[in-house]
């Protein structure tokens, strides 16, 4: 059987505070990340402010394909924000960046 693969395509935009990112566009259809973004959605973690925290983070991760990828994207919030990265602030930052994948997958589509 012959090995299907999915080329990555790295989607570079800017957040409206003016944070450059690159992201690679399969990240979208990756299920470890519908699988995080639906624990954070259990009961059970609503009621845990600490593992939410910990999945949240997760996300980032996985998005970002590495620690140091994502301490560089905190730290570009932070300098754009008064030297301060909240957790509200960069997750404002990444739905940010999910919408910029959306629209460039939806402008490419058939329709």
């Amino acid at each position: 059987m012959a090995k299907k693969t999915v080329e990555s395509t790295i989607v570079t935009g800017e957040t409206k505070s003016g944070v450059r990112y690159s992201i690679d566009s399969r990240i979208k259809d990756d299920a470890r990340l519908l699988y995080l973004l639906t624990r954070i959605q259990s009961d059970e973690v609503k009621e845990n402010p600490t593992e939410a925290s910990d999945i949240i983070f997760k996300v980032f991760r996985l998005m970002f394909g590495n620690d140091d990828n994502l301490m560089a994207f905190m730290n570009a919030v932070a300098e754009a924000n008064n030297g301060v990265c909240s957790v509200d602030v960069l997750t404002k930052e990444v739905l940010e960046m999910f919408d910029g994948l959306n629209l460039k997958n939806s402008s490419s589509s058939p329709g």
